[in-house]
């Protein structure tokens, strides 16, 4: 039993860290009218965007979407503080399309610091945590633990570098890159969170003397240049496209500020020259550090070592506010010499005469391998211990958000005596990116894509409120104004796909013959609006071009209707294949089998499974190296044990 602190201040929950992970728990928790303490080392950095200031992209704006649709904030602040807004891959299927808006950095980080001061329950405080406080004690009852394999430790609070202790039912540890920060610029380095900021220290030997372990990861951010000394005559301008496109569902939140543009170069034969004769001065090449990096997000080194053939590489220049001169050079993220940086900056077009404000570098940090957690973010270890955010090995401001509010509202719950919430990868991208990381073995950030989802038709981010909204209302996360507002569009929506499928077009009618011209398909008698928009390369604009659709009507009720229509064999086929998964990776499996003592499994298999102890069939059949036949014998063992069980019933003793 540990020696009993006297608490500086009680909380329901603790959430450590202000970044997207920490106050999106920190809202969660507080909404479900829990008392919570922000914690976080600088409160004028609260949700600071040290990377590039922009939400969304690929599978990132599906995400987004799904935190908006459970009342989650980081749409709502992405649409309130856009500078620019894109859709990417619009010319593929509605599965890949992504919103992705360029933020003003300063103005989102000062929106969510009004949000949290003006929350009731929340309160901000300013401190470095060092330690956890915890209680072991095997009369502690918990649905994820077995008694057998020794005593549950129950977390307590918290300990501040100075001394104090804070005390809680649950902490949610949201440290971002600050345990233990290192950050490298050539072979120089400094102790840091990132650039400007002190590192977390003391924590990270905290969490190892509990058995936790800890592993280290790196990341990287571009240099910021001068606006003034760009000379953008020389660049190709991307204006803005989807100034009428919000990450949001809320019809109250849609506002649109004047779009700035955004500018794209390209690295030249002096720029690869020049990193080619540096490549020994970076701290990847140079072997000053051997953390691994996100593959999805090289260094412009990694680029040209990696992608030797290319003449050429984009780079984009994006703004990172209105009312500040820096831009943001994206695609150009670097670990060489401050002065080299320069000069590589130089080669590029449009930038021969460019000033730097900032340099560039990468930052080492420690991370949790997430194979220690419960699907509900909760560790295994500790009772009342969450973890979320790029602690968990992620990367990027969409998955923190995601997961902070996750393992805030399962800290919630298992305050409140509620059962724990679990998203499954059938129902979202939010589920997906969760069982990745409790699962598998992952070795370097992760980012979600479109691609790790096999269900990317269905997840889409025009239908994340139909599909999770519902739940938020059901777990108090959704108010009573917004279920109302959810309720109307669905009205809507029905109405609209109900209109397309019974009324006709007939062949006599002069639209008639425009569509056949553009379809190469005659028109035989008439054909439903809704069959009309299978045909390929017709859309609901055109419907509403020669008035055969309402243009009034909100756009997310127009592609929503047509999206349902257009591809509903497709969509039909997804859920049938989703509801025969369902029936099977939903079967619970005991958390305290030893798998070693299952012949049939392959020797991998036994290991994998007895260290990441899956909850559920689902969950095992996502191990790698827990192959189809390993699959087979595990179910097979199972049925059997169910049938034993059921042969020989305990009998109770009185």
């Amino acid at each position: 039993m540990s020696r009993r602190l006297n608490p500086t201040e009680i909380f329901d929950v603790i959430v450590v860290g202000g970044g997207h992970a920490g106050c999106e728990a920190a809202l969660t928790t507080a909404r479900l009218g829990l008392s919570t303490g922000l914690f976080t080392l600088n409160l004028d950095r609260i949700a600071w965007q040290p990377c590039n200031p922009a939400v969304g992209g690929p599978a990132k704006s599906q995400l987004v979407h799904e935190v908006d649709a459970l009342g989650g904030v980081i749409g709502r602040l992405a649409d309130e503080t856009a500078l620019q807004k894109r859709i990417l891959n619009a010319s593929r299927g509605p599965a890949v399309w992504a919103l992705r808006a360029q933020t003003d950095k300063r103005l989102y980080a000062n929106k969510m610091l009004e949000i949290l001061q003006s929350s009731p329950n929340v309160a901000l405080r300013e401190a470095m945590v060092t330690g956890l406080e915890v209680e072991e004690n095997s009369t502690i009852k918990s649905s994820n633990w077995d008694t057998s394999q020794g005593p549950l430790t129950k977390i307590l609070g918290i300990k501040t570098y100075f001394g104090s202790f804070y005390s809680a039912k649950a902490i949610i540890l949201t440290t971002g890159t600050f345990l233990r920060g290192k950050i490298w610029v050539g072979g120089q380095s400094m102790s840091a969170g990132r650039a400007g900021e002190q590192a977390a220290e003391g924590l990270t030997e905290a969490l190892r003397s509990l058995g936790f372990q800890t592993e280290r990861l790196k990341t990287g951010t571009p240099p910021r240049v001068d606006r003034r000394s760009i000379c953008f005559s020389q660049l190709e301008e991307q204006p803005s496209d989807a100034a009428n496109r919000f990450f949001s569902f809320d019809p109250n939140n849609w506002k649109s500020e004047n779009q700035m543009s955004c500018y794209l170069t390209r690295t030249t034969s002096s720029t690869h020259k020049l990193i080619k004769d540096n490549l020994h001065l970076s701290p990847i090449y140079g072997g000053f550090i051997d953390s691994k990096g996100p593959r999805y997000c090289p260094s412009i080194e990694d680029k040209i070592v990696r992608f030797s053939d290319k003449e050429s590489h984009q780079i984009f220049l994006e703004p990172e506010g209105r009312n500040t001169p820096e831009i943001y050079m994206q695609g150009f993220s670097t670990g060489l010499p401050e002065n080299l940086q320069l000069e590589l900056l130089r080669t590029l077009p449009g930038l021969e005469n460019c000033v730097m404000l900032r340099p560039a570098y990468a930052v080492e940090y420690d991370y949790l391998p997430a194979t220690q957690l419960l699907p509900s973010l909760e560790t295994k270890r500790i009772s009342g211990l969450f973890t979320a955010g790029q602690l968990n090995g992620t990367t990027g401001y969409e998955e923190a958000a995601a997961q902070g509010l996750v393992a805030g509202l399962n800290a919630a719950h298992l305050i409140l005596n509620r059962p724990t919430i679990s998203f499954s990868r059938e129902e979202s991208y939010i589920g997906t990116m969760i069982d990745d990381l409790v699962t598998k073995d992952l070795r370097e950030p992760y980012r979600v894509l479109t691609s790790r989802s096999e269900y990317r038709l269905i997840l889409r981010g025009d239908n994340a409120d139909r599909r999770l909204t519902p739940l938020g209302y059901r777990l108090g996360l959704i108010d009573e104004n917004r279920w109302e507002q959810f309720k109307i569009k669905q009205i809507a929506l029905e109405k609209e796909k109900y209109r397309l499928e019974n009324q006709r077009l007939k062949a006599s009618d002069a639209a008639a013959k425009i569509f056949e011209s553009k379809t190469k398909a005659p028109i035989k008698g008439s054909i439903t609006l809704a069959n009309l928009l299978r045909r390929p390369n017709i859309h609901i604009t055109d419907l509403v071009t020669h008035g055969l659709a309402d243009a009034s009507l909100p756009l997310p009720v127009q592609e929503g209707a047509e999206i349902d229509i257009k591809y509903s064999g497709y969509l039909k086929r997804q859920k049938q294949q989703i509801d025969q998964v369902k029936k099977q990776s939903q079967r619970k499996i005991p958390i305290n089998i030893n798998y070693s003592n299952i012949n049939t499994l392959s020797q991998e298999a036994r290991e994998k499974l007895n260290r990441i102890r899956p909850l559920s069939f689902g969950q095992a059949a996502q191990l790698p190296g827990v192959s189809q036949a390993d699959l087979t014998a595990l179910l097979i063992w199972l049925k059997m044990n169910e049938s034993k069980k059921n042969l020989h019933p305990k009998k109770n003793c009185r």
